[in-house]
C-alpha cells in the first residue's frame, strides 16, 4: 500500500505542477534544450522535495526508488508528453573516489593491499568485457583524475594533445568516452566499444573525488538489480544467488562476526565508506540520479539531472538533449 501511495503521490504532482503547456513548449522548440528545460525545473525541484520530506529511513528510501519511474504519460489537453526516472547513486562505486585514491599509487594495483582492493572492481569489470589492455586503461582513467601532465604510460595524457579536455574528475559517461575513444586509438581493441552507457552506469557513478564525501550504500536495490558487490568481495564470498537487501549491511555493521573475523571486509568498508543511508548524516550527500523527459509531437527532450536527499537541492545537470 505504501508503494501505491508513492505511485498515486509522484503522478499526481507531476501532472499537477508541470507549468509548461504544450503551446509554451512549441514557442520555445528552437531554444537549446537546457533553456527549455528551465522551464520546468522549479516544478520538478518542488516535486522532489515534496517526496523526499517522506524519506526517514532505509525501507521508505527503498519505497521512494521501487515506485519512481513514470513511464511517458501524454496530457490529454496539452498534448505534452512526459516521462521521469530516479536511481540511486549511492547504490553505485564512484568511481572518482576510487581513482583519486590510486593517484598517490600512480595506479599501481599491485603497490599494497589497499590499492589491490580499489583496482579488484575495476579489474574485474574490464575483464567482464573481455577489456585486452587494463593496464591503459588504468593510467587513462588515473590521467584523466590528477591535474599533472606528466603520463603514466605510453600518451595516456589525453590533455596534452587536447586542450579542452577536462581533468580533475570523469565528469559523466560522456566525459568517459573520450577516454575510451583514446584506449581504442592506443590499443585498437574493439572490445572498448561493449561498454555502452547502461553497462557502466549499472557499476559506476561519477561522484565527488573527495573520499572524505563518498559513500557505497550496503542496502541494494529494492527490485534485486544491480548487486555490485561481487566486483568487490573477495572471490569466496561472492554468492551467485539472490540475497536480501540488508544483507550487506549485516555483514559491514559495526562488530559483526563476519567483519571481526576477516580483516579485509573491514579494510574494504573504510575504502569505500560502506554504510546504511541515515537521514542525520548531513554532512554527506545521498545524491540521486534522475532522468526527465518532455516531448510533444515536434520536439522530444532529456534531462539528466543529480539531486540530492539529504540538503533537497538539485547538485548538478549532468545532460541535456534535444531531438
Amino acid at each position: 500500500m505504501m508503494t501505491l501511495g508513492f505511485i498515486a503521490i509522484i503522478t499526481a504532482l507531476v501532472l499537477y505542477t508541470l507549468s509548461i503547456s504544450k503551446k509554451s513548449f512549441d514557442a520555445v522548440a528552437l531554444i537549446d534544450a537546457q533553456n527549455q528545460f528551465s522551464l520546468s525545473f522549479k516544478d520538478f525541484d518542488h516535486i522532489l522535495s515534496q517526496n523526499t520530506k517522506m524519506i526517514k529511513d532505509a525501507d521508505t528510501l527503498d519505497l521512494l526508488l521501487a515506485s519512481s519511474t513514470i513511464p511517458p504519460l501524454t496530457e490529454p489537453e496539452t498534448g505534452l508528453t512526459l516521462g521521469f526516472e530516479m536511481m540511486s547513486e549511492m547504490k553505485k562505486i564512484n568511481l572518482n573516489a576510487l581513482l583519486s585514491q590510486l593517484v598517490k599509487a600512480e595506479g599501481n594495483c599491485d603497490l599494497n593491499q589497499s590499492t589491490e582492493l580499489l583496482c579488484r572492481p575495476l579489474e574485474r569489470f574490464l575483464d567482464q568485457y573481455e577489456i585486452r589492455d587494463k593496464r591503459t586503461m588504468l593510467d587513462l582513467l588515473v590521467d584523466t583524475v590528477d591535474r599533472d601532465n606528466l603520463e603514466l604510460g605510453s600518451d595516456t595524457e589525453i590533455a596534452n594533445e587536447d586542450i579542452d579536455f577536462a581533468q580533475g574528475k570523469i565528469y559523466s559517461y560522456n566525459h568517459l568516452q573520450k577516454i575510451f575513444q583514446r584506449y581504442y586509438q592506443l590499443t585498437s581493441d574493439k572490445n572498448i566499444f561493449r561498454l555502452d552507457r547502461e553497462k557502466v552506469e549499472q557499476v559506476f557513478a561519477f561522484g565527488d573525488a573527495n573520499v572524505s564525501r563518498q559513500m557505497l550504500d550496503c542496502r541494494l536495490d529494492p527490485m534485486g538489480e544491480n548487486d555490485i558487490f561481487p566486483y568487490i568481495l573477495p572471490a569466496y564470498m561472492v554468492s551467485h544467488e539472490v540475497v536480501q537487501p540488508d544483507y550487506y549491511c549485516a555483514l559491514f555493521k559495526e562488530k559483526s562476526p563476519a567483519l571481526e573475523t576477516e580483516p579485509e571486509l573491514k579494510q574494504l568498508k573504510n575504502l569505500f565508506r560502506i554504510k546504511q543511508f541515515d537521514l542525520n548524516d548531513t554532512k554527506s550527500k545521498y545524491l540521486l540520479k534522475c532522468n526527465l523527459l518532455l516531448g510533444t509531437a515536434n520536439q522530444e527532450s532529456q534531462l539528466r539531472f543529480t539531486y540530492d536527499i539529504t540538503h533537497k537541492r538539485i547538485e548538478s545537470i549532468d545532460e541535456s538533449v534535444s531531438k
